[in-house]
C-alpha cells in the first residue's frame, strides 16, 4: 500500500490550505502568480518562508509597501520592488546570492545534485525534516519553479511521487498540493518525469534546488 508523507507546518481545512507564519496565524500558504508580482522562483521562495514561520501574512499584501529600516523590509523590497518581474525566469546560483547578501536572517543553500536519483534522494531527505524544497523543472520550451512539499512511497519504501505547490496554478481545495511530478518510471527522454495538475500534464526533468533556512549563529 503507498504511503503519503506531507510535511507537519500545513494543514488543510475547510478555508484551503494553511500554514503558521511568523505570528503564529493561520494563513494560506499557496500564492498563485498574481496574487503578488514576481516569477515563479519569488512565489516559491514567499511560500516556503511562510511554512517555516519566516514571515506573515501581512508582510505580503499586495499593497504593503515594506519598512526598509527592517532588515525583513530590505529583504521584501528587494524581491518585489526591485526584483518583482524577472522575465527569463531566475537563476537559482542568482536567487540564492541575492537571499544571502540580504540582511534578513535567513540564507539560502543550492544544490544542483548530477543525478535523477540524487535529485529524489535530496528532496526526500529534507521532506523527512519538515523542510519544503523549491525545485526547478524544465520541460520543452522553458523552466518552472515548484515547491516540493510532500513524497508518495510505494509498497517497497520507493518514492513515486513528488507533491508540489505551483504558483502558476489554481489553490489547492481538497488536497495539500495542486500538483505532483511522477517519478515511478524514469524514461529514456530529455524529459524523463510527467508533471500533473488539474488542467496540464506534460514532461519534465529536474533540475536545481534551493532550501530555505534560518541563519545559525552557533
Amino acid at each position: 500500500m503507498a504511503t503519503i508523507q506531507i510535511i507537519d507546518s500545513i494543514r488543510l481545512n475547510r478555508i484551503g490550505l494553511q500554514t503558521k507564519d511568523a505570528n503564529g496565524k493561520w494563513v494560506n500558504i499557496h500564492k498563485q502568480q498574481g496574487d503578488l508580482d514576481g516569477a515563479c522562483s519569488v512565489y516559491s521562495l514567499i511560500m516556503a518562508m511562510l511554512c517555516q514561520g519566516m514571515i506573515e501574512e501581512q508582510d505580503i499584501q499586495l499593497y504593503k509597501f515594506p519598512d526598509r529600516r527592517t532588515p525583513k523590509g530590505k529583504f521584501l523590497y528587494h524581491f518585489f520592488y526591485e526584483q518583482g518581474f524577472v522575465q527569463n525566469g531566475y537563476n537559482y546560483t542568482a536567487l540564492a546570492r541575492e537571499i544571502n547578501e540580504q540582511p534578513f536572517e535567513i540564507r539560502a543553500i543550492h544544490k544542483r545534485p548530477r543525478t535523477n536519483d540524487n535529485r529524489i534522494e535530496l528532496i526526500e531527505q529534507f521532506v523527512d525534516q519538515n523542510i519544503p524544497v523549491i525545485i526547478s523543472t524544465e520541460f520543452n520550451g522553458g523552466a518552472h519553479a515548484l515547491l516540493a512539499i510532500g513524497i508518495e512511497r510505494d509498497e517497497e519504501d520507493v518514492i513515486t511521487k513528488i507533491f508540489c505547490l505551483d504558483p502558476g496554478a489554481p489553490s489547492p481545495k481538497v488536497s495539500s498540493w495542486n500538483c505532483f511530478i511522477d517519478v515511478s518510471k524514469e524514461g529514456k527522454s530529455q524529459y524523463p518525469f510527467y508533471y500533473v495538475t488539474e488542467i496540464n500534464t506534460y514532461k519534465v526533468t529536474l533540475d536545481d534546488m534551493l532550501i530555505i533556512e534560518h541563519k545559525s549563529f552557533d
